[in-house]
């Protein structure tokens, strides 16, 4: 009798622990970033950003989540340990945003491996055992992880100036439209597309937007001339590429060269820039004084 009792108190508990189990869904709002590197504890740190429905307490923290991850370049797959940071819901809010705090050990595993914090590094949903972690409080939804690690591909780019007031701000301005966008950008974000044959101008920082309706956004890109001038005649070109870095953690492909070659019309001069700005403050004093 004694023994069934305690029998049946074990089971109450048991049963009672299922029930408070709290269920949480965590909604990937970024890719992985804020990559840092910490040599003397051969670690590497980084943050991803996203959301929750529910308050997350100091206990539901402390809950190890392992993902797998790869570098796309050569497919090298690293384990990871994060924890979500805790948060509290507002309560007019249905969820609040929030990060996981992830930490990549490369003391031992892969200690021979190229580990450095400018490494592309996504979340490689491809072994569905991942994430995996000790249910015991907490049972995890993870939405929208599969997609920091599939690369936002672009096809049948076409380059124009939009204007003529193209060099302002120490940038060259220009534009690109797209026939096929397979957008899976978890936000809008800047991705550092490469420029073919221009050895001094070889990057422009371009704006991809989240939206999917392709007719109505273009691609804004500036090329940065504040150390070198772009002059008359230069051309921006733009070739396949399959690894272009954006600053939200996801990964950009060119799926093939750009339709056109974009000449440019007259020099974009940073002095031009400086004259223009200082008899810009001097026409404004007159008027102010």
């Amino acid at each position: 009798m004694k023994l069934f009792f305690i029998l049946n108190i074990l089971l109450l508990i048991i049963y009672t622990k299922e029930e408070d189990k709290i269920s949480v869904t965590i909604t990937a709002t970024s890719g992985i970033i804020n990559k840092v590197k910490y040599s003397r504890k051969k670690i590497l740190s980084f943050i991803i950003p996203c959301q929750v429905d529910k308050n997350i307490t100091n206990s539901i923290s402390r809950v190890d989540i392992t993902f797998k991850t790869k570098r796309p370049e050569d497919n090298k797959q690293f384990e990871v340990t994060c924890n979500l940071n805790s948060v509290r819901i507002d309560s007019d809010d249905n969820y609040a945003n929030t990060y996981l705090s992830c930490q990549l050990n490369y003391s031992t595993d892969y200690k021979n491996d190229n580990i450095d914090d400018d490494m592309n590094l996504v979340i490689d949903y491809s072994d569905t055992s991942y994430p995996k972690y000790t249910p015991d409080i907490v049972e995890f939804n993870f939405q929208k992880f599969d997609q920091i690690g599939e690369k936002i591909k672009i096809s049948g780019l076409y380059i124009f100036n939009s204007d003529n007031d193209n060099c302002y701000n120490n940038y060259y301005h220009f534009k690109m439209k797209y026939t096929g966008f397979t957008n899976n950008s978890l936000e809008s974000t800047v991705c550092y597309i490469a420029l073919s044959n221009n050895e001094v101008h070889d990057t422009a920082r371009c704006a991809i937007p989240i939206n999917t309706d392709t007719k109505n956004y273009d691609i804004i890109c500036t090329i940065d001339i504040s150390e070198e001038k772009m002059e008359k005649g230069e051309k921006i070109k733009i070739s396949s590429q399959s690894l272009v870095n954006c600053e939200n953690g996801q990964i950009l492909e060119i799926t093939d060269n750009a339709q056109n070659v974009l000449e440019i019309d007259e020099d974009c001069d940073k002095s031009f820039l400086l004259i223009f700005n200082k008899f810009y403050l001097f026409i404004l004093f007159l008027i102010l004084f």
